[in-house]
This record gives C-alpha cells, structure tokens and sequence, in this order.
C-alpha cells in the first residue's frame, strides 16, 4: 500500500506547485511501479527521478536434466524451482533491483571469465527493463500529462543517459548537464558524483565535478526559481552520512556502532553556497534521508531502501520562491 497523505494536503492549491521526488531505485521493478502509482495519489504538479536507474547484479537461473530450475537466493545454497513457479522466481529479482538470466552452468562459468561479455550482458538486460519502464510511462503517465524529470546517477551508464534522451516520452525532460523548465521553475541537473571507493561509471574526482556543475551553472536564470537536481548530495550534512569502509570495504564497527562519515560533494556545496537556488534534491546515500540546510537553502535526501520494495520518496510543496512544506512518504 502507498501511504496516502490528509487530501487536503494534495489536492492542487492555487499558487502551489508540489514536487514528488524519489532516487536510487536501482532496477527495482516493484519499486518503479510504485513511484509510477504515486502520480495519481498525491497529485503532484512535476515528477522526479533523481538518478540511479540500473540494478547492480545479475542472477543466474539454471535449467536442470530433471526438470525445473535451480537459483541460488543469496549467492548459496541451490533452491530448486518448478517450471509453473520460474516467472515469480524472475520477479521477485527484478523488484529486489537485480536481473537473471536463464543459462547453462557453462555458458556462465565462461562469462564469468570474460568481463567484457559478461557486462555487454548485464547491459543489455539492463536496458530492456529500462525499455519496459518507459513502456509503463507511456500506459500511465503520459495520457494525464504528469512531467516526468528523469535523470542518470554514479552507477548509471552513458548508454543509459542516450536511451531515456532518445526513447524517453513525450512527458520526459532529461536534465543531465543542463536547466530545464517545468512549470514556474527551472530544473539544473547533474547525475555525476564525487569519487566513490567503487568507481563507478559516472564517479569524477571533485575538480572535475567542479566543472561539470561550472558548465550548467551559466544556464541559470533565476536562481530562486531553480531547483537542484543533483544526485550527489553537499558534503557536511545529514544527507551524506555513509558507513567508513576498511580497505576491503567493510563498514568498520567499534563497541558494536558502524561508524559513519561524510561522503558528500564539496563541489556540490559550493553551488549551493554560491548559487542561492530555491532548494536542493539528492540522492546517492541510501542511508541518508533527511532534510539539511546550506547557507540557508533547503536540501533533502529522501533515501532509498529499493531492494527490500519500499520506496521511499519527497513531497515538497513550493509558491513562489519558497518551499512552503516537505513530507518524506513511503510506499
């Protein structure tokens, strides 16, 4: 069930522009569908994905001499699968955010010796789903002509940055490296972030951070009428607390507490300081969510919990160059 706010909260007010905002739903089927049913419950005037559209990891599902199918739910232990149940099998990894792929135990070990094949694989699986959720978009948003602004993040691929510019609908604006307008507001988009200990396709050490924001940042019209669409959320706050790794990236842990850190942008920071925009959305830190202030301009981080199927997503209502109210909701 989607938590449905008081509807006096959600109905259109004149002068309001409501703004629904969710992140890193990492290929959760589940997840997308949700933030898809979340237009029409709380009404809100634009949508946004704020990055981290791909799944992280590829299920093997063999066929066995006997009959059925063999998977192994947590990377171990072989759970048996008859025929009639390998479709809920197969979806209950795509609303965890993963894909499978049907095949025989030596056509995998082979991939698994070739990086190269293994990831035009997983890129290609990766892309029909994305492929299928534009399909959905088309079906339920875009006849009630809801704005959709989707983004890439860190973990995302150039390729899927070219898909959703090409085939995205009619209701789609892609911000990666430019502002947009959606409504009264203007929309500056980044899905790059700062270095991450996984260097992933679309981490950049800050200095180039710097002048990917430096480039879009002439773009602006009139800061308090823009919003920030940024996946990597300003450093020093309470949106970018994540676990310290050890060198094999572990969370260390003393006394039985994890302990946390800083891992925000500092680029992004500058912005913020700099700019003065009407509000900043991030994402990236699943473990973050909260809402901050820097310089005294809002800034919010809605988390993500996709692999468990609860979406986790933002509402914040606007007029004018104010944010009048924001409320965290879950799905």
């Amino acid at each position: 069930m989607l938590a449905v706010i008081s509807r006096r909260r959600v109905g259109p007010a004149v002068g309001r522009f409501r703004v629904y905002f969710v992140s890193d739903l990492h290929g959760s089927e589940v997840c997308f569908r949700k933030f898809l049913n979340s237009g029409p419950i709380y009404s809100p005037d634009l949508m946004i994905y704020g990055g981290d559209i791909l799944g992280k990891t590829l299920v093997p599902i063999f066929p066995e001499e006997s009959g059925g199918y063999r998977w192994y739910p947590s990377g171990h232990g072989a759970q048996h699968v008859d025929e009639a149940d390998l479709a809920a099998v197969q979806r209950k990894i795509a609303d965890s955010g993963r894909y499978n792929l049907v095949t025989q135990p030596e056509e995998w070990a082979r991939l698994q010796r070739s990086p190269e094949e293994m990831e035009a694989v997983f890129e290609r699986l990766a892309q029909e789903r994305l492929r299928h959720w534009l399909q959905l978009v088309r079906e339920r948003l875009t006849p009630k002509k809801i704005p959709i602004v989707m983004n890439v993040g860190n973990d995302d691929t150039n390729a899927t940055l070219d898909l959703i510019e090409a085939e995205g609908p009619e209701n789609f604006l892609v911000p990666e490296g430019r502002v947009v307008s959606a409504g009264p507001y203007e929309i500056f988009g980044c899905g790059y972030a700062n270095m991450t200990p996984w260097h992933c396709p679309r981490d950049l050490e800050e200095v180039d951070l710097q002048k990917e924001l430096d480039r879009t940042r002439g773009q602006i019209g009139n800061p308090r009428r823009t919003i920030l669409d940024i996946h990597a959320p300003p450093y020093g706050t309470a949106l970018d607390m994540a676990p310290q790794l050890s060198s094999d990236f572990k969370p260390q842990v003393v006394a039985g507490n994890m302990l946390m850190h800083h891992v925000g942008s500092t680029s992004v920071r500058e912005l913020i300081e700099s700019v003065h925009p009407l509000a900043g959305l991030h994402g990236h830190i699943h473990e973050s969510k909260a809402v901050d202030e820097v310089a005294g301009i809002p800034v919010f981080n809605p988390g993500s919990a996709y692999f468990s199927g609860q979406l986790q997503g933002l509402l914040v209502d606007f007029e004018g160059d104010r944010v009048l109210s924001h409320l965290f909701v879950l799905g």
